[in-house]
């Protein structure tokens, strides 16, 4: 066994088909523990077990099939093919191990308090929190890829409870999800134990079943309503039980025939019904909008009056489920009549409601008469011909081989249709459960949305606004900063301007004739100033060199510029290099250290005197200060008139 087990995990077969499963263990609880150590995806066959429960010789369902045999006693390798060609074709019983569920309770904590006259709020905190676990749950679950039902009961704000119901054993969520209790939430982790092995197979066509075809309602919820009419519109059962989960209402159904419709009431259909009717494999039906309840009361009431017994036990949630599956019926009934009087034209028995189950399922009336008139060629129907003439006794064998020719002929093209429908049926499986999980987000995302719109637009206005403000509040800190700094530097020149060290002047790129009006009102204001420039233009200086010599007593200019310094001093203005003076700038002012007087005069002299051809005479020392204390006095007025504006602004 230890090697059969490690070859199947290294070809990770889809099917191990075997003629008996006990073969792989002497009892239940040893087969169990054999089952589980298979791959998840290994499906185990019993080929020689039929749907209906009967069991038939392998060799007989190989003739069957149309598998050559030969004769004698089959070989174990030969026996061991046989059973996979007839796993392959769709023959036997899936077994499967009924795994443990488990139960995630998410409800209010024990620990609540009342809230006196804050209670509401008290209430919409916890309902909110119950939402936020639910939705973390459902998260987690998700991710882990385990599948599940989730019931809640809503409420203003939230949920007042919820339940996960989860097909997995307690030890897969170690690490997924654990019970929690704080002052608002209680989380439960409840595990159901069931462990046993179980027959599970899909009704195979060629096959009646014994118990009638189903058309069951379902109301989910916390208390969950089941009612299933055949096929005719008949009564069968009906049932409301609290706590319920999908493997229990599969069970439920199965014990009372052959489901091949499941109806809900409402559109779109809840995840609940959506997921049975894919396990179950048979078609679900949504009204074309939600039923209202004088809609379902109404037909509940007149389906009350054929049966009586029904007004005992219909409550709300039996009323709810009946009333989908009479939806459905009422659907459905005129195309079921065509199928009645198809039948009734034809000269041969057939079984009409599993015609109407094919119906129901999706297949024409057209294909699904010809499927039963091939069950019947191919001998599985226990009915027999009925052919409206008499057959002569001389023809049997003739009739019997072209009946034989062509009954094989269908029954390899049914076979084959048979696995090409297998393999859509997986794929339907795999689109239909990714589809569940995204619209499992979607509805509890809109339930949360719904509950929280108004509040969600109140926080984005506000957010927005506090962005708004952070910006603005930004804006003001680096301003408040430039000025500090600003403040900061013009009181050390403040300083340094009274104590003589720095002399206040202007600065241009280059002299135009706007600059030059700037210049000449400065200085008739506050007298000849210091000029600071950037570039020296000759076309400009020519032009207004003339005007600036009576208000400009130095220009400073880089030393790249100084060779064009004789179209300045052409007019008695010195020219001093830029670089050889600490020039500060604030507010729009420029302030030269105060060495560019005593330097200027010295250079406007220089220049005099080369005009003259005389020399240069020296100062003295009282001449120098007596300048420069006239300058200063000018200087000043002109200083205080700017610091004036600073300080405004």
């Amino acid at each position: 066994m230890h090697r059969v087990i490690r070859l199947i995990w290294e070809y990770r077969p889809d099917v191990v088909a075997l003629d008996n499963i006990y073969e792989l263990a002497s009892d239940e609880h040893e087969l169990v523990r054999v089952v589980s150590m298979l791959p998840p995806s290994t499906e185990i066959v019993q080929v020689t077990r039929l749907p209906t429960g009967e069991y038939a010789d392998i060799r007989s369902l190989a003739r069957l099939a149309g598998i050559e045999v030969g004769g004698g006693k089959l070989s174990p390798s030969r026996t061991a093919y046989v059973s996979a060609l007839l796993a392959l074709k769709g023959y036997g019983s899936r077994i499967r191990f009924v795994e443990e569920k488990t139960r995630i309770i998410v409800s209010k904590s024990r620990r609540v308090k009342h809230g006196g006259s804050s209670n509401p709020r008290f209430q919409r905190k916890v309902r909110s929190a119950i939402l936020r676990a639910v939705r973390l749950i459902k998260h987690r679950l998700d991710r882990e890829r385990l599948d599940y039902d989730l019931v809640f009961r809503k409420s203003s704000g939230g949920l007042d409870s919820a339940t996960f119901i989860v097909y997995a054993p307690r030890s897969r969520l170690y690490g997924v999800v654990k019970p929690y209790e704080d002052n608002d939430i209680r989380i439960e982790v409840r595990p159901v134990y069931s462990s046993h092995i179980v027959f599970e197979s899909k009704q195979e066509e060629s096959l009646r079943p014994l118990a009638p075809y189903l058309i069951v309602g379902v109301d989910p919820g916390i208390s969950t309503g089941l009612a299933a009419i055949d096929i005719n519109g008949n009564f069968v059962s009906a049932l409301s039980r609290r706590g319920i989960d999908r493997g229990d209402v599969i069970s439920w159904i199965q014990e009372h025939g052959t489901p091949v419709l499941v109806a809900t009431d409402v559109r779109p259909a809840p995840d609940f019904v959506k997921k049975l009717a894919a396990s179950l494999g048979v078609p679900l039906y949504e009204p074309p909008s939600t039923m209202s309840v004088e809609e379902k009361r109404e037909l509940v009431d007149s389906y009350v009056k054929r049966y009586p017994r029904l007004a005992q036990i219909v409550d709300s949630h039996i009323r709810d489920a009946l009333a989908a599956a009479l939806r459905a019926f009422n659907s459905y009934k005129s195309k079921l009549l065509q199928v009645e009087s198809y039948a009734s034209r034809i000269g041969i028995e057939i079984d009409v409601d599993h015609v109407k189950a094919e119906v129901l399922k999706g297949v024409t009336i057209a294909e699904a008469i010809e499927n039963a008139i091939n069950r019947v060629l191919s001998g599985i129907e226990p009915q027999h011909f009925l052919v409206k003439r008499v057959r002569k006794h001389s023809e049997p064998d003739r009739e019997e081989k072209q009946v034989n020719g062509l009954s094989d002929r269908l029954h390899r093209e049914i076979e084959l249709l048979r696995a090409q429908n297998k393999l859509l049926e997986q794929r339907l499986r795999e689109l239909t459960q990714r589809l569940e999980i995204l619209e499992r987000d979607y509805r509890v995302a809109l339930l949360e949305y719904r509950d929280n719109i108004e509040k969600d637009r109140e926080v984005t206005r506000l957010t927005n606004m506090v962005s708004i403000l952070r910006s603005e509040l930004e804006k003001l800190r680096e301003e408040n900063k430039r000025l500090k700094e600003a403040l900061e530097t013009m009181q050390r020149i403040v300083l340094e301007v009274a104590s003589g060290s720095l002399v206040p002047g202007l600065r241009f790129n280059d002299i135009g004739g706007e600059e030059a009006d700037i210049v000449a009102s400065t200085a008739k204001l506050y007298g000849r100033i210091v000029l600071v420039v950037d570039r020296v233009n000759p076309v400009n200086w020519a032009r207004y060199g003339n005007d600036l010599r009576k208000f400009v007593i130095v220009v400073l200019a880089p030393e790249s510029e100084l060779d064009k310094a004789n179209c300045i001093e052409a007019y008695d203005i010195p020219v001093l290099p830029l670089s050889n003076y600490r020039v500060e700038h604030v507010a729009g002012m420029v302030f030269v250290e105060e060495k560019v007087l005593t330097d200027s005069y010295a250079r406007l002299l220089e220049l005099r005197a080369r005009k003259s051809g005389s020399k240069r005479r020296e100062l003295s020392v009282e001449e120098i200060k007596r300048l420069i204390s006239e300058y200063r006095a000018k200087r000043a007025r002109i200083f205080l008139k700017k610091a004036e504006g600073f300080s405004d602004s």
